[in-house]
């Protein structure tokens, strides 16, 4: 057959059952209409932001933006938000029956999505029945997710802290052995500064030499100098192990303070471009869509049944 003759078939079909179809497509708006009134769906508003990532640290290779869509699509902040808003009760969903909580993030999933945006953000869209908690949801998971980013960093800042504080107690330690050591040598060889007594000693000692001098003076001349023969390099060397350890404290303790702010600081890891509103029209259902497909989809049925029958009358 060709498709003039089916065109034709089918006008022809309309026409002399036009008052069916004009029942049924009558019959499908009245229904539709009814169906998909506040009285058997629920209207949900929707509410929904733009965020862009800021000061995160980096973790791997995913960009920043997939980072805080990871982050905001963790399980901490959806039992958070949850928990909040009592979502539970808002849904009306039994928490005691069996699968409640099955049922409850499926309805936060069919209500909360969070995607990412080909401009490097992350789009936070929420539909609620309740315009004002459409928008507070919203508010509320950029807040969290704050709030959890500044855990992240502060536990890792505090690990931080800790290492350097682990250092400066050991170089710390050093010193006061260092210190120790020092003062034993000074209390028990004489010594206080190497360079400046080898000098002066040297040229004491070798001036009573020359003189001939004997006496106390010169007992203890040949002290402080054998002294000075002995232990002196050791003692220096001490000295200098001191001085370049108390600048390694010194450095440590600048990082150890760096590291401290690192831990009070509070920061903002998410730029708002578009802030969430409360909206004054609802987004769903649409029901003048839900009327036309309804019509046309009751219309292409009847059709539908109507050459079935026909062909089968014929048969």
């Amino acid at each position: 057959m060709k498709p003039e003759t089916n065109y034709s078939t089918l006008v022809t079909i309309i026409k002399k059952r036009f008052k069916l179809f004009l029942i049924v497509g009558v019959a499908a708006i009245v229904v539709s209409s009814v169906v998909s009134s506040p009285f058997f769906i629920t209207p949900k508003f929707k509410s929904d932001a733009a965020v862009y990532p800021s000061n995160l640290i980096k973790y791997s290779d995913e960009s920043p933006t997939e980072q805080l869509l990871q982050l905001l699509q963790g399980n901490d902040i959806r039992d958070s938000v949850i928990r909040k808003f009592d979502l539970a009760v808002h849904y009306d969903i039994d928490t005691a029956s069996e699968g409640s909580r099955f049922r409850l993030y499926r309805e936060f999933d069919n209500n909360v999505n969070i995607s990412k945006t080909n401009f490097e953000s992350v789009n936070i869209d929420v539909l609620d029945k309740d315009p004002v908690q459409a928008r507070d949801i919203v508010n509320e998971l950029i807040s969290q997710v704050n709030v959890k980013i500044n855990l992240l960093h502060k536990e890792k800042a505090q690990e931080v802290v800790q290492i350097w504080r682990d250092q400066l107690n050991l170089k710390g330690n050093l010193i006061d052995t260092l210190e120790a050591q020092i003062k034993r040598y000074s209390t028990q060889y004489g010594l206080l500064d190497y360079t400046q007594q080898s000098r002066e000693v040297t040229a004491g000692y070798m001036n009573m030499l020359y003189g001939n001098k004997q006496g106390q003076p010169m007992k203890k001349a040949e002290e402080l100098y054998d002294n000075l023969k002995k232990e002196g390099r050791h003692f220096h060397d001490l000295h200098h192990q001191l001085n370049l350890a108390r600048e390694d404290y010194n450095r440590m303790l600048i990082n150890y303070e760096s590291a401290l702010k690192d831990v009070n600081k509070k920061l903002t890891f998410t730029n708002v471009v578009v802030y969430p509103e409360v909206a004054d029209k609802k987004y769903y259902p649409v029901r003048w869509l839900i009327v036309v497909l309804s019509l046309i989809g009751s219309l292409v049925f009847t059709l539908v049944l109507i050459l079935f029958y026909d062909q089968l009358k014929s048969k």
